[in-house]
């Protein structure tokens, strides 16, 4: 039934409904929704690449773990983007501080808790939830901040397989006698695969627990995949568009990287409440079709 449901859903994706959905994107306020969260996800980016950083050195990480973590995000991050994050890593290095490490945490926590928030906030209004039937402040934040811990562990989930993917190439290599850059160019292929399965779980979970009232019915794993392959794709075309024809660097100097960063936290942010409005939007079509049949 599961499966059956599922494939129904991209049988009443049609034209109609893609219309639909572009018009209540509007409707809805996402992109201005969307800036809020890429604003707060700029303010809780470099506290938590403090903790990670402490992390590693506290727990006895190295410092090829992180370079390693910071490739994988090369690829789907605008090259400036990723040169802002190297730099700020150059500059701070590692801290074998365990109360900066607490400090830095709960700030990335606190600040990573308000993306959520803004999130919460646009799902419900992508669910039409009355203002009478949302949630108080305290029990909004208190829900936001279970989401983000929630979510950090399935970020964690991905980052201890980017730290383990050096180790398992090197046995694999060794034990079958493979050349080693043939077994990383594999391992890669698989490592895409994996990356988009933890952005589309964490965006299920979100979809699901986000919004004050969920609609018992409503798809939810149909967009949340969606939302990730669309993620992938505009990532790339955008690393592109930076990389030959855009020219922040030269026209706003330091500061364009800043810019080119908060430009691709704002359209994943943009992105990701898109496939929430596609579940709704789809769900409700089903919803009506069935209504039809009875």
């Amino acid at each position: 039934m599961l499966k059956g449901r599922f494939f129904r859903f991209f049988h009443h994706l049609t034209p109609a409904t893609v219309r639909e959905i572009i018009d209540r994107v509007g409707q809805r306020r996402l992109p201005g929704l969307a800036s809020e969260m890429a604003y707060n996800a700029m303010l809780a980016l470099f506290p938590g690449i403090l903790a990670i950083l402490t992390a590693i050195s506290l727990f006895g990480g190295s410092e090829k773990s992180l370079n390693n973590l910071v490739e994988q995000v090369g690829q789907v991050a605008p090259e400036e983007a990723l040169m802002l994050i190297q730099n700020f890593i150059g500059q701070i290095g590692y801290q074998r501080n365990q109360g900066l490490f607490s400090v830095s945490f709960l700030i990335s926590l606190w600040a990573a808790s308000s993306v959520l928030g803004s999130a919460m906030v646009a799902l419900d209004q992508i669910y039409q939830v009355p203002p009478q039937q949302r949630r108080p402040f305290w029990k909004t934040k208190l829900v936001s901040l279970a989401l983000t811990i929630g979510t950090i562990q399935l970020v964690i989930v991905a980052s201890v397989l980017v730290f383990i993917s050096d180790f398992i190439v090197q046995v694999v290599a060794y034990r079958s006698g493979a050349m080693e850059p043939g077994v990383f160019a594999l391992w890669r292929l698989f490592t895409w695969p994996l990356a988009l399965i933890i952005i589309a779980l964490a965006s299920a979970f979100i979809y699901r627990f986000g919004p004050s009232r969920w609609t018992v019915g409503t798809p939810i794993l149909p967009g949340a995949i969606l939302a990730a392959i669309f993620w992938a794709v505009l990532s790339g075309l955008f690393r592109f568009y930076v990389a030959h024809f855009g020219s922040y660097n030269r026209a706003y100097g330091v500061i364009g990287a800043v810019i080119v960063l908060l430009l691709w936290l704002y359209l994943s942010s943009l992105v990701m409440l898109i496939g929430a409005q596609l579940n709704v939007t789809v769900g409700a079509a089903m919803q009506r079709r069935s209504r039809r049949k009875t």
